[in-house]
């Protein structure tokens, strides 16, 4: 019986995160840990863990550094293969970047990516990055929207892992390895047509976008990826999250190709999606794009002075 509340528990807090309702997921899934088997890990063992890993993302979610760090440590001594493991050791990369650790981070990410079979340089020099760019630019040269869903979904579970792993580490890499990013959204691109498409197809979508942009000369290839990876996000289950990490590298492309009033309300789309999943990272960024956008777009300065008054003083709460 209390098995059986535990899952309930762990059905709700999902049911939470969906909604946005963090704070409440994290009840959920505290509730049904304390509701586990005095020796859960040999007896409730695939409960326990999803339950254990879910409690890590929403803690993350909330700040509370203390129960994520406790938590992964409680998870990573009792995985039973590098199966179960690579989703906490991927949560620990995220959480060793958000402790300005982007290093560890990238060398975890590295590690794990290693063992799932592809491997990357920690030093990509620029002729490797230029060739992947071009045997990408040859690939992608006739990609639609309809190509792409025309694609089977990745049945793979190891690529899949593959694939999320890389979704992360393009992430991290984007803020202190940037010559890795290229590298990592073209393997993103050649695994997808390869094994499939997945929700990750996307982040490598509006990576190579970027990396076109200053790869390579074909403007006009960037932005219609660009808008590919927008129309695929419109409409997906977890549309904010991925807008909220995606508008910098399909806003990069769009400045140069649309008007900067477009641009503004891309960004202002983008801040509003980082905030509605707590996002805070990116809905400064989004912020501080749209600031840029509209200073461009509209003369009109003191509407600009009057959002920026407001929007600085967020900046500054969330430094400290």
């Amino acid at each position: 019986e209390r098995a059986l509340f535990a899952r309930l528990n762990l059905a709700a807090g999902k049911h939470s995160i969906a909604a946005s309702s963090y704070e409440q997921a994290r009840g959920y899934f505290e509730a049904g840990i304390s509701l586990l088997h005095v020796n859960a890990w040999n007896k409730q063992y695939s409960l326990c863990l999803e339950l254990y890993e879910m409690s890590v993302v929403v803690s993350f979610m909330d700040g509370k550094v203390e129960t994520v760090s406790s938590r992964l440590d409680i998870i990573l001594s009792n995985a039973k293969s590098f199966d179960d493991a690579v989703n906490s050791r991927a949560l620990r990369a995220k959480f060793l970047a958000s402790q300005a650790q982007y290093a560890e981070a990238i060398n975890e990410m590295l590690e794990i990516l290693s063992t799932l079979g592809e491997e990357f340089p920690k030093d990509a020099c620029l002729s490797h990055v230029t060739s992947e760019i071009k045997a990408t630019q040859l690939m992608l040269k006739d990609i639609t929207k309809k190509k792409i869903l025309d694609l089977p979904t990745i049945k793979d579970a190891r690529k899949l892992n593959t694939m999320k792993c890389m979704g992360l580490l393009i992430t991290l890499g984007n803020y202190s390895s940037p010559m890795l990013v290229p590298l990592l959204c073209c393997r993103m691109m050649k695994l997808t047509f390869e094994f499939g498409r997945c929700e990750d197809t996307i982040s490598g979508l509006a990576f190579v976008s970027h990396a076109l942009l200053h790869y390579s000369d074909d403007i006009q290839l960037a932005s219609r990826i660009g808008r590919i990876a927008e129309s695929l996000i419109s409409g997906n289950f977890h549309e904010h999250s991925l807008r909220a990490r995606l508008t910098q590298m399909t806003c990069s492309v769009k400045v140069l190709v649309e008007p900067f009033q477009a641009t503004a309300d891309y960004c202002l789309t983008g801040y509003n999606s980082a905030k509605i999943v707590g996002d805070v990272d990116n809905t400064m960024l989004c912020g501080m794009m749209y600031c840029i956008a509209y200073f461009f777009s509209i003369p009109d300065l003191i509407g600009l002075q009057r959002y920026m008054f407001n929007f600085f003083p967020q900046m500054a709460k969330h430094k400290r």
